[in-house]
């Protein structure tokens, strides 16, 4: 119980920094669904989503590599500030060589994944932001500089919704919002960078700088992939919907989806608290019945979640979205159950990290993201919407029995393959038997 109590005590800081990124988005939308129009909202959501790919690309996993060479410098000020100011210039250079590709690509067209040019300013301007923001508060998190770090995260992100609530009202469009999002994010990056300025100011290039360098990318680079896979499965089912429906149809299942994911912002929360307490205690007899039974409980809330959204889903969706989103209520049990088989690596998966054979998950996202592509454009061209989230919850499941089963003979924990498979095969059965289009 000791690990319990540590793992719920860590973890009111991840609430803290969750409150500001992910639960405070999911509140707004209520407000921007039943302000905007349908097709402007798959604006907003394809906004999100490409942000976030691009957020991956100029991070480049060192928010996670660099968790053990900081720990290993806590008290050495001058590699403290090399680590710091180095990996914010490579991320700055990394925006910069996106910015000039996209550059390029905007004097052949006007528009792109249907988002015109001023859009992909917004997208760039929030990522360059959101990227120092991000960056500081994982620093001051592995200095045990928690609560700092959760300012910075909370201030950025409530300024960035008051003001971006603000301009919505003015101008009733969702460029409004991005504007307040964009004006919010950089003045909590100023916020940042004065929080982080000891580091800053004490800048030197320390002995082995290249060494160290080369070190930090081979601990981080491998994280990437895992981070990307993530991201591309969602845009895999946004590229599905564009491609057979349209924007509109977009917009729906956008609501659906951000409504479907507080299950999964919840739960990402206490595990991103039990987290350092797991790899801290993983060789322990009480450190692996924690983790073995922590990944089971996460599997049976599945099912749990999605009888409790079926009997709510259509005052949930019209509280969350609106009387227009109604009509698609149903697909909101199925997308929850989805998108929390989709996500389940970050509940389990030790044995990569542990054996640092972190590579091999590049291979198992990746075949995931191939599947999702293909199951999500097959089913959805047979059967509809629902279709794509069928098929996303067929890439997840079969992600989630890979993933652990490489996991497991790595490092193992003991985890029941029974038991995945019985709440698979569960939950695959309510969601089809639940969908309309089946029926």
């Amino acid at each position: 119980m000791s690990l319990v109590k540590k793992g719920l005590s860590d973890s009111k800081y991840y609430l803290i920094a969750n409150i500001g990124n992910k639960a405070l988005a999911l509140l707004v939308i209520p407000i921007l669904a039943k302000t905007v129009g349908v097709e402007e909202f798959a604006t907003y959501d394809l906004f999100l989503i490409i942000s976030g790919f691009f957020h991956i690309l100029v991070i480049l996993g060192i928010d996670s590599g660099i968790a053990i060479l900081l720990s290993e410098s806590k008290d050495d000020l001058n590699k403290l500030s090399f680590f710091y100011l180095s990996t914010l210039m490579i991320s700055l250079f990394m925006i910069f060589s996106i910015t000039i590709i996209l550059s390029l690509v905007f004097i052949y067209i006007d528009e792109l994944f249907l988002l015109n040019q001023e859009i992909w300013g917004y997208i760039g301007l929030y990522v360059l932001f959101n990227m120092i923001n991000y960056h500081t508060f994982n620093f001051l998190r592995w200095q045990e500089r928690a609560k700092e770090a959760s300012f910075v995260t909370l201030f950025s992100y409530i300024l960035g919704m008051l003001l971006g609530l603000y301009f919505l009202f003015l101008s009733s469009s969702i460029e409004g919002y991005l504007q307040g999002l964009v004006l919010g994010m950089f003045l909590g990056s100023i916020t940042a960078l004065y929080l982080s300025r000891e580091y800053i100011l004490g800048f030197k290039i320390i002995d082995n700088a290249k060494e160290s360098l080369i070190e930090l990318f081979k601990l981080s680079l491998p994280f990437v992939p895992n981070y990307l896979g993530n991201n591309l499965m969602q845009m895999a089912d946004r590229i599905v919907i564009l491609m057979l429906f349209g924007k509109y149809e977009l917009g729906l299942y956008a609501v659906i989806t951000k409504l479907a994911m507080i299950p999964q912002v919840i739960m990402g929360t206490v595990t991103g608290g039990f987290l350092p307490v797991m790899f801290r205690n993983y060789e322990t007899e009480q450190g692996k019945l924690l983790i073995k039974n922590f990944f089971h409980l996460y599997l049976l809330l599945i099912p749990v979640a999605f009888l409790i959204a079926y009997f709510l889903a259509d005052w949930a969706v019209e509280l969350f979205g609106g009387m227009e989103y109604v009509a698609v209520s149903y697909l909101f049990p199925m997308a929850l159950v989805s998108i929390l088989f989709v996500q389940s690596g970050q509940a389990n998966g030790f044995g990569y990290s542990i054996k640092r054979k972190t590579h091999y998950i590049m291979y198992i996202t990746f075949f995931s993201v191939a599947l999702n592509y293909i199951f999500s454009l097959l089913f959805g061209y047979m059967i509809g919407l629902e279709g794509i989230i069928i098929g996303t919850l067929l890439a997840g499941i079969l992600k989630t029995y890979i993933y652990t089963l490489y996991s497991e003979r790595l490092y193992s924990f003991n985890y029941s393959f029974n038991f995945i498979t019985f709440i698979s095969v569960v939950s695959l059965l309510l969601v089809v038997l639940s969908g309309k289009e089946i029926m």
